[in-house]
């Protein structure tokens, strides 16, 4: 098979939509590397594109970027176990959405006059505390992803 030529930044980002910043962040993240440079810009092997396809979809599954770091450089075995792992924080998180959604429909649905009177707020006086020590600190101080 022939080898292809490099394409340029600009030509990459063209293909994928994502701005020339975007693929300078990812090349300082380390998921991508030019390939060199041809007249002071960045010139990439056009195996960037499938890398940064596989880099999309992580993004869209929920994976921040250091963890596609580690999955892009893991083997087989290892993607797939952080891969379940990623399911697993998933799931979770859908169960805190679904008792979430049942408390508003709850609280919707509740004949009280208003919140200073409701019995599903006065149930979880004190809760608030609980719940807030149980969220993971990067949750708390609002840093979801790195």
């Amino acid at each position: 098979m022939a080898e292809q030529d490099p394409i340029g930044i600009s030509e990459v980002a063209r293909a994928t939509g994502l701005q020339s910043s975007a693929l300078r962040y990812y090349e300082k993240a380390g998921l991508i590397a030019p390939a060199g440079r041809a007249g002071g810009r960045r010139q990439y092997d056009p195996s960037v594109l499938r890398r940064l396809a596989a880099i999309a979809l992580l993004q869209e599954a929920g994976f921040t970027i250091a963890e596609v770091r580690d999955v892009l450089g893991a083997g087989n075995d290892r993607w797939r176990e952080l891969a379940r792992q990623k399911l697993g924080e998933l799931d979770a998180h859908m169960a805190r959405i679904a008792a979430a959604r049942e408390l508003l429909v709850s609280a919707i649905e509740c004949d009280c006059s208003g919140l200073d009177t409701c019995e599903l707020i006065a149930e979880r006086q004190g809760h608030h505390r609980k719940v807030v020590q149980t969220l993971p600190a990067t949750t708390r101080r609002g840093a979801v992803g790195s």
